[in-house]
């Protein structure tokens, strides 16, 4: 049916109720209650609510005079279904990073090893912690300013001293600059090797080698020094002088064989009290290497210690049993 044929009914039934809605008043409030059913916009503008009405008795839908028939079937699926929500996209839950393992101990000092041999920590990769120390952490036995070998008893100079038992010192340097082994390391790198600033993991590695070197066992000690049943005479009567008259045990305190604070004995200035453990091999003596006999080092201590007790000087017997127990340790 067309839309004009529509409206001419629409009118006609309009016409036939009127009379009976005039004459049946107390039909009105129930009219009134009841609600009209929304209507399409299109169709209101065309023919208003009657036509609305009997559009929805007789089950036809208006057709949308506006509407390309051929614009649907081009639409792309998106513009069909604009009002539709867009499905969230899966949360895919990302993979856990791992965490780097962990170095034990030994794959630490492992690493620390290579390190200690590595040149490149030092400015211009001139040299390595093995230059001065060898590869076992000892002295090389040679007086240095900077990087550089000078005469032994140079004012200037650092006798290399050994690293081993470096784990149990107090303190680090021969000023006693440094107050932590990492601090000492560091020191090293940075002010005498003019290398660049160590990570944190690099001196974590070369602290945990330098603490495996361990001083080398002599069968005539114990570990806290004493001598053993079979150690010889002139070790026993030594040890005895190193307790009493020659006053060494005063600063190179047992077990460690030395001490935290920084003394004078007439050298140059304070110097942190060396460990003497492992003291027969280290020559040359003192911070600037001035004395290249061990024998020469002690009668030069019971001096020092003579004279600030005024106490006696030794013989030349106890100077030999006492170079034998400090040489035993």
């Amino acid at each position: 049916m067309s839309v004009t044929g529509v409206r001419l009914v629409v009118l006609c039934l309009g016409l036939l109720a009127l009379p009976a809605l005039a004459a049946d008043k107390s039909v009105a409030p129930y009219l009134a209650a009841v609600e009209p059913k929304p209507t399409p916009p299109h169709f209101a503008a065309i023919v208003g609510k009657p036509l609305s009405l009997l559009a929805a008795a007789i089950g036809q839908k208006p057709k949308d005079t506006n509407r390309d028939p051929h614009r649907a079937a081009h639409q792309p699926p998106h513009a069909v279904a604009a009002t539709e929500k867009p499905k969230a996209a899966p949360q895919v839950a990302a993979a856990a990073e791992t965490p780097p393992a962990q170095l034990s101990e030994a794959e630490l000092a492992a690493k620390g090893l290579q390190l200690f041999n590595d040149a490149s920590l030092s400015g211009g990769s001139k040299a390595s912690c093995a230059t001065c120390h060898f590869s076992t952490g000892h002295t090389n036995n040679k007086t240095y300013v900077g990087l550089d070998v000078v005469a032994d008893g140079d004012p200037n100079g650092r006798n290399t001293p050994t690293l081993w038992g470096v784990g149990e010192r107090s303190v680090f340097g021969w000023t006693g600059q440094a107050a932590t082994l990492e601090d000492s390391i560091r020191g090293i790198i940075v002010n005498r090797m003019k290398g660049p600033e160590p990570s944190k993991e690099t001196l974590a590695a070369l602290v945990a080698y330098v603490r495996t070197l361990k001083y080398p066992a002599n069968w005539q000690l114990k570990e806290d020094g004493s001598p053993t049943a079979d150690a010889s005479a002139a070790v026993k009567r030594g040890y005895e002088l190193y307790l009493n008259d020659g006053g060494c045990g005063t600063c190179h305190q047992l077990t460690s064989f030395d001490k935290k604070s920084r003394d004078d004995i007439g050298t140059g200035g304070k110097f942190k009290v060396p460990a003497l453990r492992a003291v027969a091999s280290t020559a040359p003596y003192f911070h600037d290497g001035r004395t290249a006999s061990l024998r020469e080092a002690v009668k030069m201590m019971w001096e020092v210690y003579a004279k600030k007790m005024e106490s006696r000087q030794p013989t030349d017997a106890e100077l030999d049993d006492l170079t034998a127990y400090v040489g035993a340790l």
